[in-house]
């Protein structure tokens, strides 16, 4: 059992295609108390509830306690 946790950076971006042809896209990044990386990405995918517009851009392990 591991009971170490980690913090990661999440950098991260929607990216919407609009009916106009035009694309939108918004940057930004969390810090999550994870595991490891897979649970941090999922973490992320679940506030965004599975949006097909997330794309993951990096994952930056920051802190390990």
């Amino acid at each position: 059992m591991n009971n170490w946790k980690t913090d990661f950076k999440v950098k991260f971006h929607l990216e919407y295609l609009h009916n106009d042809g035009t694309k939108e896209i918004n940057y930004n990044s969390l810090i999550v108390h994870a595991e490891d990386e897979d649970e941090a990405k999922k973490m992320i995918l679940n506030q965004y509830e599975g949006s097909r517009f997330l794309i993951i851009d990096e994952v930056v392990k920051l802190w390990k306690y």
